[in-house]
């Protein structure tokens, strides 16, 4: 099995070159499944001219998905665009009051389901998962020796229930693994909530990225192998060395972030905070980025006509600004 890990990790070690952590999951995962099996997606689903995979981060504690986010590879025009989507995202995948995207996984099953859930509302093909544990993150981290990250702001939260403290000063900081996850997670201080979060999401996967780019080394790869193998995908070898040669000479500065457009909305019965998408910024999104072949959100599924709040942010246009990956680390720019 060892040796198999090593394999994957050396065979498509030009995507680790060309994405982010998440997408290094991929490509030094044991594929549990190994078949490449598409489920219930989409039987069309291939990944000839371009690929779409989604990547779950998890708290294995809570059983709830802390990053959630998709990759579309465009091996046509060379490019790899990212999209984030919060965690607090309004989506009605259950019949259930609680309804934000992050309890999709334990709701539907798994990350297959979640999938099809989302291929489906988003009117894209959803070729495969990516599913990492916190814990694999800080391993995989660590595996790297750490990565420097220029800290936005101070980073204070306490919550003994979790067992979550989380002291990290603003400027540059070098993160090891244990670090990084608590970097990752801290949302308590953003003015914004979920969106800050998300926003350092992107300075981290750039971060890393940077130093893989920077460090890449056969023993390294061996490393990631090692520290990657609680990795969940449907991912088959022939699958991760097919998507990995072919997208080899892609440039970085052809990869570009962005949060799915929406707004925070609060239902008024619970309280509770929502991110509401704005359908018409969304469909934009998916049409020009991430190669949607049919209706976005064909059945409403992330709309609530509960609350005239949420239909408004819904019905309106939001704005929204990709990013590219060359340009959030500061020693590129």
């Amino acid at each position: 099995m060892q040796k198999k890990r090593l394999y994957l990790v050396i065979a498509t070690v030009s995507v680790i070159l060309v994405t982010t952590v998440l997408w290094t999951c991929v490509l030094t995962a044991n594929a549990r499944s190994g078949n490449g099996k598409d489920g219930n997606r989409t039987a069309e689903s291939t990944c000839e001219e371009a690929c779409n995979i989604l990547l779950l981060g998890m708290d294995d504690s809570a059983g709830l998905c802390d990053v959630m986010m998709i990759l579309h590879v465009d091996f046509g025009a060379e490019s790899v665009s990212i999209a984030q989507i919060p965690r607090d995202t309004y989506a009605r995948f259950t019949e259930s009051s609680y309804k934000k995207l992050n309890g999709a996984y334990t709701s539907l099953g798994g990350a297959d389901k979640t999938a099809e859930f989302l291929g489906r509302a988003l009117g894209i093909d959803i070729h495969h998962y990516v599913c990492v544990g916190l814990d694999t993150l800080g391993a995989i981290v660590d595996a790297v020796g750490g990565v420097d990250v220029d800290v936005p702001r101070n980073m204070y939260y306490n919550d003994p229930y979790q067992g979550l403290y989380i002291d990290i000063k603003a400027g540059k900081n070098h993160l090891d693994g244990e670090a990084a996850q608590k970097f990752v997670r801290y949302r308590a201080g953003y003015a914004d909530g979920d969106l800050g979060r998300i926003d350092a999401q992107k300075l981290f996967l750039a971060s890393f990225f940077k130093k893989l780019s920077d460090e890449y080394s056969p023993a390294l790869a061996a490393r990631l192998a090692l520290a990657a193998d609680g990795v969940e995908t449907d991912m088959s070898v022939n699958d991760i060395i097919s998507i990995g040669s072919r997208a080899m000479d892609f440039s970085k500065r052809n990869m570009l972030m962005l949060t799915l457009p929406g707004k925070e909305a609060i239902a008024k019965k619970s309280g509770a905070s929502y991110y509401v998408l704005s359908y018409e910024s969304c469909a934009e999104v998916t049409a020009s980025y991430f190669g949607r072949k049919r209706d976005f959100d064909a059945k409403g599924d992330f709309l609530n006509g509960d609350y005239q709040s949420f239909v408004d942010i819904y019905e309106s246009k939001v704005e929204y600004s990709p990013i590219s990956v060359y340009d959030l680390v500061s020693d590129d720019t």
